[in-house]
């Protein structure tokens, strides 16, 4: 129906355009300008350049900040993604990422770089069982910064999604996880 309408609103306004110029100059004139109208409709129509997956970014500092959501389980899940960017000031920061993923306690170390990365936080294969054999449909993800973070030099920006409700964290396998993604190890 939109597809229609659509059409039927661009045949229109290019006739009226068309009658418009034709009436006050040539019908070489009247045709480029309805060309241009045309042309103009067609790119009006393109779908946008390029969509961005987060629309808000929040910054862990704090070592008692959490970062909480629940995260869909959709088959086999080997790590859990976070996009995030970490800002520190020396060779590496003074912050690790902890966190509670079905009711258990887990730390990573990372490789960290100071640009926005996915990071790919590989889970135990205990906990990958019982992800996969749960019965719910989401589980209780609870995020949060150990070691010494500061507000001013060494924290977390992690990118949320308003449209996904929260910060953009899913379940994966490894053999979907990006090769630019930031890989982690189970401390």
């Amino acid at each position: 129906m939109g597809e229609r309408s659509a059409l039927v609103m661009a045949v229109l306004l290019s006739v009226g355009a068309w009658v418009t110029v034709r009436l006050l100059s040539s019908p070489r004139t009247a045709c480029l300008v309805t060309l241009a109208a045309v042309a103009l409709l067609d790119v009006a129509a393109l779908p946008p350049r390029s969509q961005v997956e987060y629309d808000d970014v929040q910054a862990m500092y704090r070592p008692d900040q959490v970062l909480s959501t629940r995260v869909t389980v959709g088959g086999k899940a080997e790590v859990l993604t976070l996009l995030a960017q970490a800002v520190y000031a020396g060779a590496q920061p003074s912050f690790g990422l902890s966190g509670d993923v079905h009711e258990t306690n887990l730390q990573w170390t990372c490789p960290w770089q100071r640009s926005l990365r996915r990071l790919a936080l590989p889970l135990p294969p205990p906990l990958v069982d019982a992800a996969a054999g749960s019965s719910a449909s989401s589980v209780e993800v609870r995020l949060s910064l150990n070691g010494s973070p500061s507000r001013e030099s060494d924290y977390l920006l992690v990118y949320t999604s308003s449209h996904r409700g929260g910060p953009l964290v899913a379940f994966d396998t490894l053999a979907n996880v990006s090769p630019e993604a930031t890989l982690c190890a189970l401390a």
